[in-house]
């Protein structure tokens, strides 16, 4: 029977019916990609954000605070950050006895226990000694979980999950410190009730991890190191698109993840190369901004001005920003060069810094410059990370596993030097030598920088190294 509707009727329930086909189809795409992280997260996923919140966002906020509110010694903050750096420095031992005695699932509560207990001591006894010794081991116990955490992932899931699973981790920690940076803003205040709630909150995340962990780790023999072949195997620059905003110390806790020293003995063999160059570049910012965020919390209110509170707000919302900002930095070194990036990144996080000097020596709002200065200081981090990661895998001369090795290395110990280092400059000559030494690192880092963006420099291939093996 031949359909009598008019055909503008017709057409226009064709168009609608389209329409709603076209809906159908946004909708199930959008669930799958909804669902795609999902592959992906384990439940102890968020056991790893707590420890973010607390070792990222509370601790780097509330401890320098309460050291020098109860001692007035500006210098002892250097020297109790110092001492939480260096027990981050830890990571390559835990790895070691992992792989060795299989006790992955000990390490990795052993170090959630450590750091719950050295927090809840921190604010009963007060000391030099006792606080560095007590930061020494929470810093300890954070490396222990993050490097666990990252060798479950390889220990356990297939080689091709290992990126996105790892990149999704390192998500929950960035995000973890984004709610401890919020809370911390509430705990300013009191920080005796808030390093013993920072404690309190590693309870639950010891009970996340015992309901989701594997319960025993795969044997592995000697020859085949666990850190190495992560470190050989992993797509760093698939893995740097990962959000991972700026953390304490100018981002020491991501390098505990796969820090290997290993490399070390390769040091002289790669000075007078671009990637060389690069190091020293590296290793020169990473010291300078050290001790800055070693005291960040203090000088934001002494120097500048600005509430504890609303410090850490704006870096929450900076970091939240950060997170996102990966993948932009990802396509502006696919399109413009990981070298060309990686000195812009250098040049915004030197305005930053020359804004909170500018500020000590003309007569202009120091609360409103500070704040946009440190604005500039944190985003420009995503473009200095990724950027960093890229030139690591393009410049290396010799395998990418002992390249990581080095390139890790070389900001680990320059953030630790640097932590200490800032005691003795805040004590002789003030707040305006944190943004002095910064602005000296960077630029030495930015001129170290020129010439990294060489055409023919390009990643090692396997076939390369058999080749040089082969020779030799």
């Amino acid at each position: 029977m031949a359909d009598t509707r008019n055909p503008g009727t017709i057409m226009g329930e064709k168009v609608i019916a389209a329409r709603i086909q076209l809906a159908r189809e946004h909708l199930d795409r959008l669930r799958a990609i909804l669902k795609e992280p999902g592959r992906w997260i384990s439940v102890w996923f968020l056991a790893y954000a707590l420890l973010g919140a607390v070792s990222s966002g509370l601790l780097p906020i509330l401890l320098p605070l309460m050291i020098v509110t109860l001692t007035h010694h500006l210098s002892w903050v250097a020297y109790v950050m110092g001492g939480f750096n260096l027990g981050l420095l830890t990571s390559p031992l835990w790895g070691g006895v992992a792989d060795s005695k299989h006790l992955h699932r000990p390490i990795f509560f052993g170090g959630f226990l450590v750091l719950l207990m050295a927090l809840a001591a921190m604010p009963f006894l007060p000391g030099i000694l006792t606080w560095s010794g007590l930061s020494l081991l929470a810093g300890a116990g954070t490396s222990a979980v993050a490097t666990m955490a990252s060798l479950f992932i390889v220990e356990f899931d297939p080689q091709n999950e290992w990126e996105p699973r790892l990149g999704w981790l390192q998500t929950f920690n960035g995000g973890g410190q984004v709610g401890g940076l919020l809370l911390a803003g509430i705990f300013v205040s009191n920080f005796k009730v808030g390093l013993i709630c920072a404690a309190l909150a590693l309870i639950p995340a010891i009970w996340l991890g015992a309901k989701g962990l594997p319960t025993a780790a795969r044997h592995h023999g000697w020859a085949a190191e666990v850190g190495d072949r992560m470190r050989r195997d992993l797509d760093w620059r698939f893995l740097a698109n990962f959000g991972r905003p700026e953390l304490l110390g100018g981002g020491l806790l991501r390098f505990s993840h796969h820090l290997s020293l290993h490399g070390a003995r390769r040091l002289g063999d790669v000075l007078h190369t671009r990637f060389g160059r690069f190091l020293l570049s590296w290793f020169a910012v990473a010291f300078g901004v050290a001790a800055f965020f070693a005291y960040f919390p203090v000088a934001m209110q002494k120097a500048y001005s600005v509430a504890p509170a609303l410090t850490s707000s704006v870096y929450a919302m900076t970091a939240a920003v950060a997170l996102v900002l990966y993948s932009m930095g990802g396509q502006l070194s696919g399109r413009f060069g990981a070298g060309r990036v990686y000195r812009w990144s250098l040049m915004l996080r030197f305005l930053g810094f020359g804004l909170l000097l500018l500020v000590f020596f003309l007569p202009i709002p120091r609360t409103l410059i500070a704040l946009a200065g440190f604005v500039l200081i944190i985003i420009a981090w995503p473009l200095q990370s990724i950027s960093g990661t890229t030139l690591t895998a393009r410049l290396t001369p010799f395998s990418q596993g002992e390249a990581m090795g080095l390139f890790n290395a070389s900001g680990a110990v320059a953030t630790v030097m640097g932590t200490f280092l800032a005691g003795p400059l805040v004590h002789l000559i003030g707040y305006p030598s944190l943004s002095a030494l910064a602005l000296v690192g960077i630029l030495l880092g930015w001129l170290m920088g020129h010439g990294l963006q060489a055409s023919d420099a390009a990643p090692v291939r396997p076939d390369d190294l058999l080749a040089q093996k082969a020779q030799s």
